[in-house]
């Protein structure tokens, strides 16, 4: 029996695309993967809570709490059309036909945490906790003990803003042994932080510089016009095409196989994020892009 109290404050009508997307993906992923001799791990970095309520026109009121924690870069509220419940990430995961073997479900919130502790238990699983900590250090610290030749997984990485640091996807890629799901927050985060006059804070170079695990977005997304009084800066109009091909050349570099992204919009048909897979096991290719396929795909640039 599932808790209300476990439930996330809001969170917009097209989550569902992206988490019905992830419990397709890990069906098949076990499907295949069962048949294997391996023991399955399933991540989820920043897990949030086990059930979610999509916001109304009610509850226009307020911004999710996830995103006031960049309150100057979400400052534009979407009109939302439904209200529902729906299963969150975590349960998704604890639901499958066919559960993986270990479960690891990472959020900051100890709140969040030991809730779902609880709901864990509802479920015939085998080895799941859920661990309060911040998500780029402890997945970290899994990626650096993953090293047993047994051992597969999937890590789903799905920060509420710019928060995934590319170190941390270094570190998975790194075992040889992961597939990744990414949200990548371009249009809801990402490209806010990228000021028009190019005035961006401190704390915010620094966020863009973890995410990209380097500070090639600054060219990318800027480019110069000789001025009477020197050199004007300007944020180029494909900027956001610009960075999202950054990210996808950088995730080549590391992965095997990186699917073509698939970018989920808001209810009035704008870009939110993109879903972009990645593994070092073509094998599952197909599988990835079929799934992520029943949404938009994306062309990124393949050079700035």
């Amino acid at each position: 029996m599932r808790r209300k109290s476990h439930v996330e404050k809001t969170v917009g009508p097209w989550a569902k695309q992206k988490l019905d997307a992830l419990e397709s993906y890990l069906e098949a992923y076990m499907q295949v993967m069962v048949k294997q001799p391996f023991k399955l791990f399933y991540i989820d970095a920043f897990a949030g809570a086990g059930i979610v309520k999509v916001r109304d026109k009610s509850n226009l009121a307020s911004i999710d709490s996830e995103y006031a924690l960049l309150p100057e870069a979400f400052q534009e509220q979407e009109i939302i059309e439904a209200e529902e419940f729906i299963l969150g990430s975590p349960l998704r995961a604890l639901g499958l036909s066919r559960p993986f073997h270990h479960y690891r479900f990472v959020d900051m919130d100890p709140v969040r945490t030991k809730g779902l502790d609880e709901l864990i238990a509802d479920y015939q699983v085998g080895d799941a906790r859920a661990l309060t900590g911040e998500a780029n250090s402890v997945v970290q610290d899994i990626a650096k003990k993953f090293t047993h030749r047994l051992w597969r997984g999937v890590a789903f990485l799905d920060p509420y803003g710019p928060h995934l640091h590319w170190e941390t996807v270094a570190a998975l890629a790194g075992t040889g042994k992961f597939d990744v799901i990414i949200n990548f927050p371009l249009a809801m985060a990402i490209n806010r932080l990228v000021k028009r006059d190019g005035i961006i804070p401190e704390r915010w170079q620094i966020q863009l510089d973890q995410c990209f695990g380097c500070r090639d977005w600054r060219d990318l997304a800027f480019g110069k016009d000789e001025g009477l009084f020197g050199d004007i800066q300007y944020k180029r109009t494909d900027a956001a095409a610009q960075l999202l091909g950054l990210y996808v050349r950088r995730l080549e570099e590391i992965f095997e196989v990186v699917a073509q992204p698939s970018l989920v919009k808001n209810t009035q048909g704008r870009p939110l994020y993109y879903l972009i897979w990645a593994s070092s096991n073509r094998r599952g290719l197909p599988i990835a892009n079929h799934i992520l396929g029943l949404g938009e795909k994306v062309k990124v640039p393949r050079r700035g």
